[in-house]
């Protein structure tokens, strides 16, 4: 029997993100134009030709297949607000386009809504933060753990602003792999957050498609071989604008650091006297180390100084001494 790797990463997807905490739910498919719009209000109403509508449906208000994975969780998310304050779900399903495929059928895709509401953690007496609201950042969070456990490495990831992308507002990101758009994740917009008819309570949301997740299952990782000789352990702290990204020093770091550069990890973000105003400190720990000796401090002092140098020619910032 062959291998359907779709299916299987789908069943890998429900492990993980059960795993971390989400519900799955199974939504109907069946919605109507009309909820459709609530995605983005003060739009001009779409046409019933955008929409695969069925000709005898059992409402009005489910005569169309959905073109979006987001109006099904906006709407179980509207029913369920009434009898809880938190909800952190998932749901893996299709969409439905009139476009017409290679058999002359319309398009189904297969794709995956997230969705996280309320407060981050379930009310108790001996937490302080019972009552953070989850943001944009826990989603994030959730997407790069998933995308993690289907075996991309975090050089695969990248998360580019998209600020007002319907149905999200500025805090609104594009998940790319290998520089391949797949999915959206921001923050519901407030109008379409009351054209759902939820309370006033932050909504965050991603929706992607699930093909360019799927790995095929004879890729092989290349392996590295464990070094025998210590490694040398050191912490660099750069001073740079706010539009300087964690992602971009970070790869100007491993660009610069070479083979003996083996792990860069950002520890520390600090804003606030004596930086300047606009400006942040971005602190990373960096071990250096090789497969054929120990390292001296010439060596490091020499990969040192070319990221250092690097860093603060492509980012105009400077390093904290």
């Amino acid at each position: 029997q062959r291998r359907n790797e779709l299916l299987e990463t789908e069943t890998r997807v429900r492990d993980v993100l059960t795993a971390a905490g989400l519900q799955e739910t199974i939504n109907h498919p069946l919605t109507s134009p009309e909820n459709h719009d609530k995605l983005q209000p003060g739009q001009p109403a779409s046409r019933e030709d955008d929409y695969i509508v069925i000709t005898n449906p059992i409402a009005p208000e489910r005569r169309a297949m959905r073109r979006s994975m987001l109006v099904s969780a906006l709407e179980n998310l509207a029913r369920n607000l009434r009898y809880t304050d938190r909800l952190a779900t998932f749901e893996l399903g299709r969409v439905y386009l009139p476009e017409r495929g290679d058999d002359e059928l319309p398009l189904e895709e297969r794709r995956m809504s997230l969705l996280v509401c309320g407060p981050r953690r379930t009310p108790s007496l001996y937490r302080q933060d019972a009552d953070e609201e989850m943001d944009f950042f826990d989603l994030k969070g959730i997407v790069e753990t998933l995308l993690a456990r289907l075996d991309f490495a975090p050089s695969d990831i990248r998360f580019e602003a998209a600020p007002d992308t319907a149905p999200f507002g500025p805090r609104c990101a594009r998940i790319l792999l290998d520089e391949q758009p797949v999915g959206v994740i921001g923050e519901i917009h407030p109008a379409v957050r009351n054209a759902f008819g939820l309370p006033q309570v932050r909504v965050v949301a991603a929706d992607l498609a699930i093909a360019p997740l799927v790995r095929p299952h004879w890729r092989l990782e290349p392996m590295q071989p464990i070094s025998s000789y210590p490694p040398v352990v050191e912490d660099l702290a750069f001073e740079v604008t706010e539009d300087v990204t964690n992602r971009r020093v970070r790869d100007l770091i491993q660009q610069a650091g070479g083979d003996l550069l083996v792990d860069v990890e950002l520890f520390d973000v600090y804003r606030g006297e004596p930086l300047a105003p606009g400006s942040k400190s971005l602190a990373y720990a960096l071990t250096y180390q090789s497969l054929d000796r120990s390292l001296s401090d010439k060596d490091v002092a020499r990969v040192r100084d070319r990221i250092i140098r690097v860093v603060e020619q492509e980012t105009g910032g400077k390093l904290r001494r």
